[in-house]
This record gives C-alpha cells, sequence and structure tokens, in this order.
C-alpha cells in the first residue's frame, strides 16, 4: 500500500495509519518539504516537489490519498 499525501499536515496520520507502507508527500514548496524531512524522520515517507493538478507519479501508484486535489488527477494516480 502507497499512501499519497496532499497536506504536509496530515502527513502524521499518513504515517500512523500506514503501517510499513510508504507514504509520497507532494508539495509545490521545496522549503516545505525540507521543513517536513527535518521534522519527521521516517523512512516510509518520500518527500517530491510536484502540484496537485499534475501530480509526479505514474497511473495507478498510489492505494489512498490524504488532503485536497484535482479529481481527474487523483483518479489517475489511484489504483481503484
Amino acid at each position: 500500500m502507497t499512501v499519497l499525501v496532499l497536506d504536509g499536515a496530515r502527513l502524521g496520520d499518513a504515517l500512523d495509519g500506514a503501517g510499513d507502507e510508504d507514504v509520497i508527500v507532494v508539495d509545490p514548496s521545496a522549503a516545505r518539504l525540507e521543513e517536513l524531512e527535518r521534522e519527521v524522520r521516517d523512512p516510509r515517507a518520500f518527500f517530491l516537489i510536484g502540484d496537485a493538478a499534475v501530480l509526479p507519479l505514474p497511473d495507478r501508484s498510489v492505494d489512498g490519498a490524504l488532503g485536497e486535489g484535482v479529481e481527474a488527477e487523483l483518479r489517475r494516480v489511484l489504483k481503484e
């Protein structure tokens, strides 16, 4: 299972529910991603610069998503 996080404030919730699965955080701000990476030292967390309108992920690559996103783009990356 891979979880996509589009709101860095929800990263802790995602990690709590992810078990030993990956959590991918997408944010347009490099500074915000660096801040999150310093705060959350967890090998399951991956940080990508990107925008909710054009997610930097392949089609059907995540199992769930937390946060607000563009519906069509979320449908594209979600497995179901």
